[in-house]
C-alpha cells in the first residue's frame, strides 16, 4: 500500500488549527464538569502542540517566502503561538503539582489552585486556532507553485469556503435538541451548506468533545475537517471564489420599461 502524500505547508497550518481547538475543548470539558482530571494528558497535548507549531514554523521558513507584509507577521504570529503554548504547558504542569487530594473532582475551582493554573494555560491557547488560519491564508497567498484550484469540490463556492474557513478556525458545534440537529456557533453558519459538506466528506462531527452551551447541559459535537477538507481549504483558501446564483427577476419587455418612464 502507498504511503499518503505529505502534508502541504498550508495543510499542516490548517490540521495545528484543529489540534488547538481540540486541546481546548478538553480543558473546557473539564471546567463544565464532563470530564476526567488528567492533568498528564494535558501537559502532554500541550507539549505535542508547542513542537507541532515550531516545526510548522520551520516548514514555512523553508519555503524562501518574501519578507514582505503581511508574511512576515504571520510567521512572527506563528511563532507567538508556539511560545504560548509552552506557557500554557508551565502552567499545565504546576497543575499537576496542585493536583488536590480528590482527583475525581467534578469541577475545579478556576481561580484558585489546580482550576487557577489550567484556568491560566487555557487563555494561553484561546486565540491559537483562528490564529494559525488567519497565518495559514497569508502564507498561502505567497506560496510559489501552489495549485489554485476547486477541482476536489467541482462545485465549491464562496459560501461552502466560508463554512470551511469557520469549521477551520473552531467556530461551528453542534447540539441534539428535542431530536433535531441544531449548529451552534459565534458567527451565521449556513446549516444547508454544513450539510452539503458533510456529505461530500469534508467535514465530520466528534460526538461530545466540546463543552455545553449552558452549565448543566449536554456535552456538543465538534465539527472538525476531513483530511480531504483540509485538503480542499488548501486548494480554495486565497482564492477568489464566485458567489452561489441568486434568482433574478425578470427583464421587462422594452415597452413596458417606455410605459414606466412615461408614467415617470
Amino acid at each position: 500500500m502507498n504511503a499518503p502524500d505529505p502534508l502541504t505547508p498550508v495543510e499542516r497550518l490548517l490540521a495545528l488549527a484543529g489540534l488547538y481547538t481540540q486541546h481546548n475543548d478538553r480543558i473546557d470539558l473539564l471546567f463544565s464538569g464532563r470530564s476526567t482530571v488528567r492533568p498528564d494528558a494535558y501537559v502532554a497535548s500541550a507539549l505535542c502542540l508547542e513542537r507541532e507549531a515550531l516545526a510548522c514554523v520551520k516548514t514555512v521558513q523553508q519555503q524562501h517566502l518574501p519578507a514582505i507584509e503581511p508574511v512576515t507577521s504571520a510567521v512572527m504570529r506563528l511563532k507567538q503561538i508556539a511560545y504560548l503554548t509552552g506557557g500554557a504547558t508551565r502552567y499545565l504542569t504546576a497543575a499537576q503539582h496542585a493536583l488536590p487530594d480528590d482527583v475525581h473532582l467534578a469541577r475545579p475551582h478556576a481561580r484558585r489552585g489546580f482550576g487557577q493554573h489550567i484556568r491560566q494555560a487555557r487563555e494561553l491557547t484561546a486565540l491559537a486556532p483562528a490564529a494559525v488560519v488567519e497565518s495559514a491564508e497569508h502564507i498561502a497567498a505567497r506560496l510559489a507553485g501552489r495549485t489554485r484550484t476547486s477541482a476536489s469540490i467541482p462545485d465549491m463556492d464562496a459560501a461552502q469556503r466560508s463554512v470551511l474557513l469557520e469549521v477551520a478556525r473552531g467556530h461551528v458545534l453542534v447540539t441534539e435538541q428535542y431530536g433535531q440537529r441544531c449548529y451552534g456557533h459565534s458567527v451565521s453558519v449556513d446549516v444547508k451548506v454544513l450539510h452539503h459538506l458533510e456529505a461530500q466528506g469534508l467535514v465530520i462531527r466528534e460526538v461530545a468533545t466540546a463543552p455545553p452551551f449552558l452549565s448543566g447541559g449536554p456535552p456538543r459535537d465538534r465539527v472538525c475537517l476531513t483530511s480531504p477538507g483540509l485538503s480542499a481549504l488548501d486548494s480554495v483558501i486565497d482564492t477568489p471564489m464566485r458567489t452561489s446564483p441568486s434568482p433574478t427577476l425578470p427583464v421587462p419587455s422594452p415597452a413596458a420599461a417606455a410605459t414606466a418612464r412615461a408614467r415617470r
